[in-house]
């Protein structure tokens, strides 16, 4: 899976969640959970924020295409 787009989610009760634009640019992933692998998704990220309740994404510069990080057990 290539990442589009790699974000930071600060909700507005001052939790912040790692997450992503997948390639299609229509899905939005929020990390709930890195231990157990706990995903949300939402068809936008403004979707995703309004399901939280409330918040801001934070963008990172851009450096091109970045792959996620494999988990834990993942071939490398």
């Amino acid at each position: 899976m290539t990442v589009v787009g790699p974000f930071r989610l600060h909700l507005a009760y001052q939790l912040v969640l790692d997450g992503w634009v997948e390639t299609d640019g229509h899905t939005a992933v929020a990390v709930d959970d890195p231990e157990y692998g706990l995903t949300t998704s939402a068809a936008t990220p403004e979707d995703l924020i309004r399901g939280y309740g409330g918040g801001h994404i934070e963008w990172p510069a851009a450096t091109g295409e970045q792959e996620p990080p494999a988990q834990q057990g993942a071939p490398r």
